[in-house]
C-alpha cells in the first residue's frame, strides 16, 4: 500500500488497508471512534 491522499472508508478495498492508511498517512477520515480500528462499519467488523 502506498499513501495516495484517500483518506475514506469508501475508498479502502481491506481492512488491512484501511489500517495501512490509518496508521501511516496524513488526515485519514476512518476511525471515528478514535479506537485503533479503521472502517468498523465496512472493513474491519
Amino acid at each position: 500500500f502506498r499513501c495516495d491522499g484517500r483518506t475514506y472508508c469508501s475508498q479502502m478495498t481491506s481492512c488491512a488497508e484501511a489500517t495501512y492508511f490509518l496508521r501511516n498517512c496524513p488526515n485519514t477520515k476512518m476511525d471515528g471512534n478514535h479506537d485503533g480500528v479503521p472502517c468498523e462499519r465496512q472493513w474491519c467488523n
